[in-house]
C-alpha cells in the first residue's frame, strides 16, 4: 500500500508538470486521477489563419487553449463577419463548453489568429466527469461570467459607439506594450463588423489628429489619451 500510495503521488505530480497545467492553474486542484486523464491528452498544433469550428458543427468537446489564440465570430447574412471573443492561453471557448454540455451544435465560427494555436480538446466524457470536480466547475463559471460581461461591452460599443470610438477602443484592447497593432485594415473591419472603406476613413480621422500612425498591416497608438478620451475609457484604463 505505502508503494501504490508514493506511484500515485508520483504520477500526479508528473501530470502537473505538462504545458496544460503551466497554463490552467485550476487544473492543481483537481483530483489525481482527473489530473492524470487530462495529462495524457494530446496537444493539437493548428496553423495561423485557420478555420478550427464551423457554425453548425458537431463540437468534440472543450477546448484549451495553450498557446496563440482562438478567434470566436459570427458571420451575417451579407457575409460581413463580426468577432465575438478572442480565446486566448490559459482560457476556454464558452460557446464550445456550452455545446458540448447541452449536446448542441456549435453557434458560431472559430478559426486560429495571427499566429498558430496549440490546443488541447477535453472529450465530452472527460467534460463530464469534470463537472464533478469543484476546481472545474469554478473554472467553467468564471470563463462564462468573464464572457458574459465581454460580450455586453461588444453590444454596447455597437449599439451605442460610432465607427471611429469601436476603431480606438479596439485599438486600445489589442494594444502591444509599444501600441503597437499588427493587423490589416481589412481584418480590423472583419473583427468590427464593417466595411474596410468605413474603417479606413476612421483611421485615416484618428490620424489626422495625430494619435495613430499606420503603415502596412500595423497601426500605433502616438496619443493614447486621445483614443482613451474618444473610446470613453479616459477613468477607467483601457478596459
Amino acid at each position: 500500500m505505502p508503494v501504490r500510495g508514493a506511484r500515485d503521488r508520483k504520477s500526479a505530480k508528473s501530470a502537473m508538470t505538462t504545458p496544460l497545467v503551466e497554463h490552467f492553474p485550476f487544473l492543481a486542484s483537481l483530483s489525481a486521477p482527473a489530473r492524470r486523464t487530462l495529462a495524457q491528452l494530446p496537444v493539437r498544433r493548428v496553423p495561423a489563419r485557420t478555420g478550427v469550428l464551423r457554425s453548425g458543427d458537431q463540437v468534440e468537446g472543450l477546448y484549451l487553449v495553450v498557446s496563440g489564440a482562438l478567434r470566436i465570430f459570427h458571420v451575417a447574412a451579407d457575409g460581413r463577419e463580426s468577432t465575438l471573443y478572442w480565446v486566448r492561453p490559459g482560457q476556454t471557448c464558452i460557446l464550445a463548453l456550452s455545446a458540448t454540455f447541452k449536446r448542441e451544435r456549435y453557434p458560431a465560427w472559430a478559426e486560429t489568429d495571427a499566429e498558430p494555436v496549440a490546443v488541447v480538446v477535453v472529450p465530452e466524457r472527460v467534460f463530464r466527469e469534470l463537472l464533478a470536480e469543484p476546481g472545474f466547475r469554478d473554472f467553467a463559471l468564471e470563463v462564462l461570467s468573464s464572457r458574459v460581461f465581454e460580450l455586453m461591452i461588444s453590444l454596447e460599443e455597437v449599439g451605442s459607439l460610432r465607427i471611429e470610438q469601436r476603431v480606438a477602443a479596439f485599438l486600445l484592447r489589442h494594444a502591444d506594450p509599444t501600441g503597437l497593432v499588427q493587423i490589416s485594415q481589412e481584418r480590423l473591419a472583419a473583427h468590427l463588423g464593417s466595411a474596410r472603406e468605413v474603417v479606413s476613413r476612421a483611421l485615416r480621422s484618428l490620424a489626422g489628429r495625430n494619435s495613430v500612425a499606420t503603415a502596412r498591416s500595423r497601426i500605433r497608438i502616438v496619443d493614447r489619451a486621445v483614443l482613451e478620451q474618444l473610446a470613453g475609457r479616459s477613468d477607467d484604463g483601457d478596459g
